[in-house]
């Protein structure tokens, strides 16, 4: 391989890890700045959805923690989504212990062209009349000012959507190693920041675990009706109220939620697939470039580090420093969303879980017919 092509790798390589170094950094100085936002007492009634199937496990501490709010005006609805486990058993229990700020309904069987949680936030969301819906998950765990902090945000941006990064808890090495890659997106080319003061659609972002709507809004663009077959149907959302003139802002709530997304390491890469491979939206070509991009952008520059290749020659200087920015880069994101101190470290693993979800999700869609999630199959 010539000089100039090798010179021209390595001097494209270093670009590119400067542009996600400033993406990561700018990101984190917008969550910095939401996280500034105080929470409010009092305000306009809000309404906490929550789609349960199968969460017996887990129902528990997020209903407990919603129970203890410091927010003045709020109802808790939650819904059971056919669930198979004792979830219903559960929340009949809630309904005789705080009749005045919970109710439980069970939701009808799935109807065709519909996914499990668009359509349980669907018909929860016809129950309830408060101002803000709250839609939120059963694995979350909500500190007291959840509920203030995120009207807070709503009214200082005048938000039709809130949502953002919750704290999400990795026990384990191996959650550790394929849960951070929920925040490539947002290091690779998301900006956050620009989010809320623009119009286009695809610069947008959600996570379904905390989605706070301006409920008059809600019913304008019909709810959960446009992406009732959609995998990252929170993703979508996003979209679909910025299409329709909403305004969408995506803050820190880090010190506002706590979240473990997955048990196990199968179950972390079920989930990622899942995800992932709707939001590239099922396209072979963009899952093949970004299988391509990933090893020349950051599994070489690693090697390049540790083991001399002299055939790169001319490129090496450039790939050494990409490999520091892109380590760099990492450990400001691991500092800022509270990660294990040693994610820095195996980020390389990270890329590889990442991209083996993504490939495991088109295998699963195109040769077996969709992805099992929780008994459904999603494609």
């Amino acid at each position: 391989m010539s000089a100039t092509i090798l010179t021209a790798y390595g001097v494209a390589t270093f670009a590119a890890c400067i542009f996600f170094c400033f993406i990561t950094t700018s990101n984190i100085l917008w969550l910095v700045h939401t996280l500034s936002i105080g929470p409010q007492k009092a305000g306009p009634s809000v309404a906490v959805l929550i789609p349960a199937r199968n969460e017996a496990l887990r129902i528990r501490p997020c209903l407990d923690s919603l129970l203890q709010q410091n927010y003045n005006s709020y109802q808790i609805y939650v819904i059971d989504d056919n669930s198979t486990d004792e979830t219903w058993e559960i929340l009949k229990d809630y309904m005789l212990r705080f009749p005045r700020k919970f109710k439980a309904f069970k939701a009808e069987p799935l109807p065709e062209g519909w996914y499990g949680k668009p359509h349980a936030l669907q018909e929860l969301a016809s129950h309830v009349k408060e101002d803000y819906l709250l839609c939120t998950d059963a694995d979350t765990v909500h500190k007291p000012d959840s509920i203030g902090k995120a009207i807070s945000v709503a009214e200082r941006y005048k938000a039709d959507l809130v949502t953002g990064y919750v704290h999400h808890l990795m026990p384990t090495f191996a959650e550790a190693t394929i849960v951070p890659s929920v925040y490539l997106l947002t290091m690779l080319g998301m900006p956050l920041y620009l989010i809320p003061g623009t119009k286009a659609p695809l610069i947008s972002h959600a996570i379904g675990q905390f989605m706070l709507f301006r409920r008059s809004f809600f019913e304008t663009i019909g709810g959960y009706e446009k992406v009732k077959h959609q995998a990252t149907e929170d993703v979508k959302m996003a979209r679909v109220v910025k299409a329709q003139g909403g305004k969408v802002v995506f803050a820190d709530l880090r010190d506002i939620v706590d979240c473990r997304m997955y048990s196990s390491y199968k179950e972390a890469i079920q989930g990622i697939a899942k995800n992932a491979y709707d939001y590239l939206g099922k396209n072979l070509i963009v899952l093949f470039l970004g299988t391509v991009a990933v090893p020349l952008i950051f599994f070489i520059p690693v090697i390049a580090c540790i083991v001399p290749i002299p055939s790169l020659g001319p490129a090496l200087p450039f790939l050494r420093a990409s490999a520091i920015l892109s380590f760099y880069t990492w450990v400001l994101e691991t500092i800022d969303r509270r990660l294990p101190w040693y994610v820095a470290f195996i980020y390389p693993l990270v890329f590889v879980n990442a991209l083996s979800s993504l490939w495991r999700g088109f295998r699963l869609v195109n040769r077996e017919g969709g992805i099992e999630w929780k008994g459904r199959k999603v494609r």
